[in-house]
């Protein structure tokens, strides 16, 4: 179903009301930050998976930018190399997708892509544009952006773009496009500031099968889309250290020892849970939701299913977190670990990395 730009104005006008008066149909978490215990990995993960990715120099990572875990798949996005690799479920490369060039179904420089039902969509944040391909990397379609996105979601035949701050007035921070249509509608705008801290660093998007997510960088609102509507549906409350809604995030640098308030960092959203992290003293901290029972217990992560190893996932889809652990800190840092004793024998630091996905419990 198609829907006007006159539509999207008035959920941008919805949207601007709920973000101010935080409306009571909101599922509220309540974040106990006093807490000292440790969440142990065993009470909200089922199982995990290490997968050695295999090295060469036709594979060799530069950076891992993002990671989506699909049909038994790792795409990784190596924004340096430009290039996105596919490994299969043993980290045999099974493909890598590199189309820079100024040509039909090229791009000058990757920030984002997105699978779904075995298509592929890259965001190439110099053109402007959104480019996708089939299940083969076929060129197939190319949607030009009108705005500074540098990362986006599909859902129902709709690109829901994040935008960079582009110093226009009004200058909102999601909009949404037709895919190849023209038209965009702005949402949730900018609070404007001229100061420089917090422009990156945390995921802004997060899909569970059908349900995606979204939620503004160091907010404390997550939406959920839902019929091509943007609903709020969980409010993050810090009590007395939650950040006040008259202040702009980006006049504090959130890294400063002295930063008293606490704010979201990374979230993910599975089918039982809704989980994120925040830094307290200058550690990290993770609130686990149970969205079922609507509960949830806040504190340090101890990974009790990997020995003396650490808990740190950078992405996280459907019903899995994933880490990236690079070779040389496996080796150097990890050493005393019994389950990661064997990785460690058959590793080079100049390997491309091991990668542990989690499994969420349902």
């Amino acid at each position: 179903m198609k829907y006007s730009l006159s539509y999207y104005l008035l959920i941008t006008i919805f949207l601007f009301s709920c973000e101010k008066k935080k409306e009571q149909h909101i599922n509220t978490v309540y974040v106990d930050y006093s807490t000292t215990k440790d969440i142990t990995c065993s009470s909200f993960i089922d199982d995990y998976k290490l997968i050695k990715l295999s090295t060469s120099n036709e594979n060799l990572i530069f950076q891992i930018s993002k990671i989506i875990y699909y049909n038994e798949r790792l795409f990784i996005l190596d924004m340096p190399a430009n290039c996105i690799y596919i490994f299969n479920n043993s980290g045999e490369l099974e493909h890598t997708f590199f189309r820079q060039g100024a040509g039909p179904g090229e791009y000058l420089q990757l920030t984002d892509f997105y699978v779904e039902k075995d298509k592929l969509f890259v965001l190439d944040f110099t053109g402007q544009a959104l480019i996708e391909y089939d299940h083969t990397f076929n060129f197939t379609a190319k949607t030009k952006l009108r705005t500074f996105g540098s990362s986006f979601m599909l859902q129902q035949d709709y690109f829901w773009i994040y935008n960079e701050p582009s110093g226009k007035v009004p200058d909102y921070q999601f909009t949404v496009s037709g895919r190849g249509e023209k038209k965009t509608s702005g949402l949730l705008p900018r609070n404007s500031t001229n100061n420089p801290f917090n422009w990156s660093g945390v995921n802004v998007f997060c899909m569970n099968g059908k349900d995606k997510y979204l939620s503004p960088r160091y907010n404390d609102t997550i939406y959920r889309i839902i019929d091509n509507n943007l609903l709020p549906e969980y409010y993050i409350d810090f009590k007395k250290r939650k950040f006040p809604d008259k202040d702009h995030v980006n006049n504090h640098d959130i890294s400063d020892p002295d930063f008293f308030y606490l704010i979201k960092h990374n979230f993910y959203v599975s089918n039982k849970y809704l989980i994120f992290d925040y830094f307290k003293d200058m550690q990290r901290h993770y609130c686990i939701y149970d969205r079922k029972n609507e509960t949830n217990i806040s504190g340090v992560v101890d990974n009790d299913l990997i020995s003396n190893f650490r808990f740190f996932p950078r992405w996280g889809n459907d019903n899995y977190l994933i880490e990236e652990l690079p070779a040389d800190i496996l080796i150097n840092e990890f050493s005393q670990s019994l389950e990661l004793e064997h990785l460690i024998s058959i590793t080079k630091e100049d390997d491309n990395p091991v990668i542990i996905i989690y499994k969420l419990k349902e």
